[in-house]
Parts: structure tokens; sequence; C-alpha cells
């Protein structure tokens, strides 16, 4: 027990019995109160005592009606003695059925009835040392089945935003949980160029802007009253409302909404990086139409110049073969120009099919990047 005195209850509407009673109770540590009636007992039980000493003999209500009328009406629970003249096995049962803790028998020694009193304490301090367990463990139950739900609420915002591909999709996302959690919220998030801001409201006002904007100075968490402001490399996001008479739902919202800013903020990451890939993608498939586009000219180029070359050496050849009649040349000389000639005409030919090769090489190069880029 507590040094707060342990208020005891004494019903009898025998002075003379009252005042017996009292006796044994003069240390500090107990508080006595006198009723001489069950009805003015009753009426008084808002008091909330911690025992209660009922004689049974009493006129109009007796202590066994009194007992059951107690349990059934006020909902105390504290133990009751009960103090009769009666020694016998019914008015025991009656007593016990009634709602009974203890009972002593007139005329009783005083130091027996201090021993019930003391060990209607003890008992008394177990029962409320247990139900101050079972409140823990109540409130304990229900903190873990709150952060459960909490998690919950994490994990469905994480899922969703695996699916969000802009910043207002995120953006809506991360204000359904805020709301959720029965709070008011601003988030800005910043991607690329790109930003978007956005309240539990919609649209956001002027002002909100600007609060938005003086948040993102104020370091990775600030906290002002009722107000939390969370700050990432890409988002800033501002929550009001927080519960502040229940310290312990604060603390788990801190951390849970920072785990929200986290894993938007890493959302954002993957969509800026997502969108960087689709760029370059953009940029390769550009280059691959524009040199897709310069190797066709350059292989028409290429025919054509190798048709001209072609042509070219067939007219030279004729036309040494026809100086050979105006030539005073042997036949031999004239077979050895013109082996020479048709050597020459061939490694030429060689080189022209030299740059077919390379030209089917790049052709197969762009086929790859267009089978990459598809």
């Amino acid at each position: 027990m507590s040094t707060k005195p342990l208020s005891i209850f004494i019903v009898d509407d025998e002075p003379a019995a009252r005042l017996t009673a009292t006796f044994p109770f003069s240390d500090p540590h107990y508080q006595l109160t006198e009723f001489e009636s069950g009805t003015a007992f009753l009426a008084a039980i808002d008091q909330n005592p911690d025992i209660v000493l009922l004689d049974i003999e009493m006129p109009g209500m007796n202590g066994i009606e009194v007992c059951r009328a107690l349990r059934e009406t006020s909902g105390w629970q504290g133990p009751v003695i009960f103090v009769s003249c009666h020694d016998d096995m019914e008015t025991r049962l009656h007593a016990y059925d009634a709602g009974g803790s203890d009972y002593i028998v007139k005329p009783f020694n005083a130091e027996e009835l201090l021993q019930k009193v003391k060990v209607a304490e003890k008992i008394l301090i177990e029962k409320r040392g247990f139900e101050d367990q079972v409140a823990m463990a109540s409130r304990t139950a229900f903190t873990a089945m709150s952060s459960m739900g909490e998690l919950g609420m994490i994990m469905q915002f994480l899922r969703t935003s695996f699916s969000c591909t802009t910043c207002a999709q995120l953006s809506k996302a991360l204000l359904d949980v805020v709301q959720q959690y029965g709070l008011e919220g601003l988030v800005d998030l910043r991607i690329d160029s790109e930003e978007q801001r956005t309240s539990t409201h919609g649209a956001c006002t002027p002002l909100e802007l600007s609060i938005l904007q003086h948040g993102r100075g104020m370091g990775h968490q600030f906290q002002f009253r009722d107000r939390l402001v969370i700050n990432y490399p890409s988002i800033t996001l501002v929550v009001s409302k927080l519960p502040m008479d229940d310290p312990d739902a604060v603390g788990r919202l801190r951390d849970n909404l920072a785990i929200l800013a986290e894993g938007a903020s890493a959302r954002l990451v993957a969509l800026s990086a997502d969108a960087a890939f689709k760029r370059q993608g953009h940029g390769i498939q550009d280059a691959l139409g524009t040199l897709t586009g310069v190797l066709s000219a350059t292989e028409k180029q290429q025919a054509a110049h190798r048709l001209s070359a072609l042509a070219s050496i067939d007219e030279y050849i004729q036309a040494l073969e026809h100086s050979f009649l105006h030539l005073e040349m042997t036949n031999r000389q004239e077979e050895a120009l013109a082996t020479m000639a048709r050597q020459m005409a061939e490694k030429l030919g060689g080189k022209l099919g030299d740059s077919r090769e390379v030209s089917d090489k790049l052709q197969a190069v762009v086929k790859q990047l267009q089978q990459l880029t598809a």
C-alpha cells in the first residue's frame, strides 16, 4: 500500500458496537468512517473505502441485503468483513453468497479483528497489484496492436509507392497514410526539374507554400508543439495535429512518418533514375536513327563509287589494249602490260570489296542496337 491511510467504513446500528470496532485502529495508518445504517453507507460508497466492516443484524436493510446491493449496483469490489452475533453455517453461507470476504462473530477480540483487517489489506494489495499488471498488459497489448496496425499502413504505402510513376501519384499515396493516422499534412516532392506540392486538402494555399519553403531549412526533423517537419534531399513533409496528450503515440508517429518519408524519398530516386534511363534510351534511339540514315546514304554512295571505279578500270584496260595497235611493241611486252593492268584492276576491286565488308559490320551493329532499344 502507499502512504495513504487505509480507509475503513464501519456500518452498525449500535453506537457501542461501532465504538468497540474502532479500538484496534488507533494507528494513523487507519482512517475510520462510521455509518448507523446500510442506506447511509450505500449513499456514501462513492467515497471509495478500502475495507468495510458490516453488521448483519440492522433494522431496515440488514447486512446481507446491503452487501448484495453494494455488489450489484455500485460495482465496488473491495473486501467486506461481516460482523454478526450468529455463528451458524446458514448465516455464513448467506454472507458468502452476498459477496462477503470474511466473517467475525460478536463479541470479538480486538486483536482478532485487527488480524482479519490486515489479511484483507494484504489481499487488497495483491489484488490491486494484479489489476495494475493487467492494466499494464492491456496497455502493452493495445500499443502492440496499434504498432502492428501502423506498421501495416507503412507496408501498404511501400507497396503502393512501387506502382507510382509520377510525383502526383506518390504525393497522394503519402498523404493518404498521413490522414489514416488522423493527422493533416503538407508535402513537397522534388525530382529533377519537377516539383509537386500538395496538402491533405488538395492544392496548397500561398501560406502552406511558404510553410513548406521554410520547412526545407529546418534540418532532418523538427517538432514545434503538435507540428512535425521531416526533410530528405528530395522531400519535405510537414504534419500537424500530433496527439500531444499521448507521448508514446507521438514517439511512434515520429518514427513511422520518418520511415514513410524515407520510403517516398527512395521512390523519388528510383523515378529520377527511370527518367534518366528513358532519356538515355530516347537519345540512343535518336542517334540510331541518324546512324541508320547516314549508313544507308554511305552505302549508296559507296555502291555508286564502286560502279564508277569498275567502269573506269574497264575503260582504262580497253584503252590500253587499243593503244597496242599504234605502239610498236612486241607481243611479249603487250602481254606484260595487259597483265599488270589486270592485276591492278583486281587489287582495286579487292579494296572496293573491303569497304563493303566494313559496311556489313556496321549494319550488324545497328541491328544489335535496335534489338537493345526495342
